[in-house]
């Protein structure tokens, strides 16, 4: 068994907890009442918890070695980065920045081999 990279746990852990924090911001407006079925609220806690569990997914994967959850990590990333269109320049670059990063330690050196290894 390969030895897991410090960056993979790191981009791993990281994925788990912003996951984990994406469900509970999706799922509160929910559950405490203040959003009506069909609103336009609720579509945006679905979507939010939704994007949680993917990255909570992702990030479990990534630890367990499974190679597509990288690319659904990237690929979170990147629909991120497509949102953030929407927004300010600066959150575009943040995710933009994020994104390269992201590619760079998934997909290069200890962690791609690791990933390649039948981890």
């Amino acid at each position: 068994m390969t030895k897991r990279p410090i960056p993979l746990i790191i981009v791993s852990v990281a994925f788990i907890a912003i996951g984990v924090g994406s469900l509970f911001k999706g799922v509160w407006p929910v559950v405490k009442g203040g959003t009506a079925i069909g609103s336009h609220e609720l579509t945006d806690s679905l979507i939010v918890t939704v994007s949680g569990i993917v990255a909570v997914l992702s990030g479990v994967f990534m630890l367990r070695g499974a190679n597509w959850a990288r690319w659904l990590c990237i690929a979170w990333m990147a629909f991120h980065l497509v949102i953030s269109l929407l927004h300010n320049p600066f959150e575009l670059a943040i995710h933009a920045i994020m994104l390269v990063v992201l590619v760079l330690v998934l997909f290069w050196g200890r962690t791609s081999t690791y990933f390649h290894s039948g981890a």
